[in-house]
């Protein structure tokens, strides 16, 4: 099967209403349903379900095939190292067109982190979440107003977040410039048929055989399902590697079924006669484990061997190697296990090993995610709205924020240049940076940016004033601890140049 990514669902009506939905959805169905076959095909092609692109002709009854599966391998990195820590909301600054306090905000935010984090579990969903977008290149989730509450004084969540299965969902867009969403839909199967979920912005309809079975108002005012991307073209991690991986598993498949041919040999038999069974009149062959004893006519030379050929294992298992690193290559995934990053420092290991390359995919993949992710954000907020005062205090902070005031922080955890980033931070909060922006330049460091700034606000803000008070140089303290600008001295090529004896060679 030739994949080229998952077709985005388009159609000529500017608005969906009772009138045209059901001709809209029969055709946005049909195209979905190729989407669905597909990911399916990437689906079990990630479990394993590999068949070799060849028919074996020489020795059928011996046919090996083995899946070497480049595809888990690299699709369990993906969720591990994207979406392995949930991103974290935080303020985007404290002079905002919003006009609400900065501590409300921040107190607000945090309440949301909590909520996500430890009510809804959110890292959890967003692995199945990461499921499908990686193996697939698109996933959908259902943001929903809550009506069903825990029986405690202090709820965990205040809204309803729930990952869709991408083969039972699909999203429908206005064919015209900047392709609005006009059509959001869920379906389940019932038997021999579909009963469909469909949302507008400002209605929810039920759909069963072709016909309308219940029609609502949309309370949200926004289409509840989101669709992630993880490519423009919405392939998956692994999909344009596919004929390659094909090609490993030949490879890896060719070297067991020669093994096993080697050990289950075709014999060879020249200028011998085998005794003839005299009821059956059919010559008597050898079996496994038994002695041939053979006579041959005078002149003659009798000789048994096995049939084989020779194969040069060592540059099919070097191919095998090669393949494999290309795989890892081409999918942006970095040489975990390998010696070719040496036993250099970080940045060396960081660019010899491929992590460089990784992070910028990842950088790249964030770009696109964070579109869905800011969508959902904002439905979430919508959907806290609704909730009653009597289980969410009219002034409660999580009612008072706004979702452009928040920034949604991916964390993407490495700790080889900790010293780095620990420095960086300590130097902006001694020039002045606000100390929320300068915990964010510490990358990874700080899971939750938003509650370390909250709980260390105090002492931030007295050791910075303290600072000024003593009418502090404007300078750049020194460095706390050594980081991989040491290692220019000792890997004067780190910087880009080349020194010989402390002079630079031009």
């Amino acid at each position: 099967m030739k994949l080229a990514g998952r077709r985005k669902i388009l159609t000529d009506e500017k608005q969906i209403t009772e009138k045209n939905i059901i001709p809209v959805l029969q055709k946005a169905y049909s195209k979905h349903r190729i989407n669905a076959c597909e990911m399916q095909f990437l689906i079990d092609y990630e479990i394993g379900v590999q068949p070799l692109p060849y028919h074996k002709i020489v020795r059928p009854e011996i046919n090996i095939q083995t899946t070497d599966n480049m595809a888990n391998y690299v699709t369990e990195f993906k969720k591990g190292y994207f979406w392995g820590i949930p991103p974290i909301y935080t303020q985007r600054g404290n002079q905002e067109p919003h006009d609400t306090d900065e501590d409300i905000d921040s107190s607000g935010i945090s309440a949301l982190n909590e909520m996500m984090l430890n009510g809804i579990c959110i890292g959890a969903e967003n692995q199945k979440l990461a499921d499908f977008v990686e193996k697939t290149g698109i996933g959908h989730r259902l943001i929903g107003v809550k009506t069903e509450w825990e029986d405690e004084k202090i709820q965990s969540s205040y809204v309803n977040v729930n990952t869709l299965d991408s083969r039972f969902a699909f999203c429908v867009y206005h064919n015209g410039v900047g392709q609005k969403k006009v059509l959001g839909v869920t379906y389940v199967k019932s038997g021999t048929k579909n009963l469909f979920t469909c949302f507008t912005d400002k209605q929810r309809f039920e759909i069963e055989a072709g016909k309308i079975v219940d029609i609502r108002a949309n309370l949200l005012g926004m289409i509840p399902v989101v669709e992630y991307e993880r490519a423009v073209d919405r392939t998956g991690c692994f999909e344009r590697q596919i004929d390659l991986m094909d090609n490993l598993n030949s490879l890896v498949s060719s070297v067991a079924n020669d093994a096993v041919q080697r050990t289950q040999e075709i014999w060879w038999a020249h200028n011998t006669d085998f005794p003839v069974n005299p009821e059956t009149g059919e010559e008597v062959t050898p079996k496994s484990g038994q002695w041939v004893k053979t006579y041959s006519a005078e002149g003659k030379d009798a000789k048994i061997a096995p049939l084989s050929s020779t194969l040069d294992s060592a540059p099919v298992l070097e191919n095998i190697t090669t393949t494999r690193n290309e795989i890892l290559k081409r999918c942006f995934v970095p040489m975990q296990y390998s010696s070719e990053g040496g036993g250099s420092t970080g940045i060396a290991t960081d660019t010899m090993s491929g992590w460089n390359a990784t992070a910028v995919d990842a950088a790249r993949e964030e770009q696109l995610v964070q579109g869905a992710a800011r969508e959902e954000l904002k439905l979430i907020l919508r959907a806290i709205s609704f909730a009653s005062t009597d289980k969410l205090p009219s002034d409660n902070p999580l009612r008072k924020i706004h979702h452009t005031d928040i920034n949604i922080h991916f964390v993407r955890q490495k700790n080889y240049d900790l010293n780095s980033k620990i420095n960086a931070s300590a130097a902006a909060v001694n020039i002045g940076v606000h100390p929320r922006w300068a915990l964010q330049m510490g990358g990874g460091v700080w899971p939750d940016i938003e509650q370390v700034w909250l709980d260390s606000k105090d002492t931030m803000e007295a050791y910075q004033k303290s600072l000024f008070d003593k009418d502090k140089e404007n300078e750049a303290p020194e460095r706390l601890t050594q980081d991989e600008s040491d290692q220019t001295e000792n890997s004067p090529g780190v910087d880009g140049m080349q020194t010989n004896n402390s002079k630079q060679i031009v």
